[in-house]
């Protein structure tokens, strides 16, 4: 056999250690990059200004030509994991800096994965959303959405368009479809509706 064939390349695994002295290692990068965001939470990645393939890492849009590779965070966000282990490894860096998180984070060859399967949430119980306004009406439909849909529409569209309501920074109603997340709900109306309610 020629001494000169290369052994295969080892898997490089990405390892994180939490201040607790928790340690998430999975049998892929992709898993403990994924987990690692997840116990971050929505609410604090959505301040982490980094990019992947020229579009923002962590987005509520998933992107087409990356499809495969976009991972749920939950609350209808998506982290793109089209990269090396080394590159999540830098990632996970620069989100640990940006956060001020204190975490230690490794990429190697030579970890041991402390679990195949990362750990099951319970899914939360189905709640019901009502919303009750001064006249004594209720609106309190069979999914969240419904409920939200409603409200709008009795709350007055056109008067929520020319007032220019927003949500998180962009507008709650725009007369064509603009970005991911809207349904129509009227000629030329597009409602936002927010995350929380579309994974509820």
């Amino acid at each position: 056999m020629d001494e000169q064939v290369r052994q295969r390349k080892l898997r490089q695994l990405l390892r994180l250690t939490l201040p607790d002295g928790k340690v998430l290692c999975y049998k892929s990068a992709t898993m403990t990059f994924v987990e690692a965001l997840r116990l971050i939470g929505t609410d604090r990645l959505q301040e982490v200004k980094l990019e992947n393939c020229h579009l923002p890492l962590i987005s509520q849009e998933v992107y087409p030509r990356y499809k495969e590779w976009m991972k749920s965070i939950g609350e209808g966000w998506y982290v793109n994991t089209q990269s090396d282990s080394n590159q999540k490894y830098m990632q996970l860096v620069s989100i640990k800096q940006q956060l001020g998180l204190d975490w230690k984070v490794e990429v190697g060859a030579d970890f041991t994965p402390s679990d195949d399967k990362v750990p099951q949430r319970k899914k939360r119980e189905a709640q019901r959303l009502m919303v009750k306004f001064p006249d004594g009406t209720c609106i309190c439909e069979a999914n969240p959405v419904d409920t939200f849909v409603h409200t709008i529409k009795k709350v007055g569209v056109e008067l929520l368009m020319r007032k220019e309501t927003q949500y998180s920074g962009k507008p709650l109603i725009t007369s064509t479809k603009q970005y991911n997340g809207q349904i129509e709900i009227g000629e030329k109306q597009w409602l936002m509706i927010p995350p929380k309610l579309r994974t509820s």
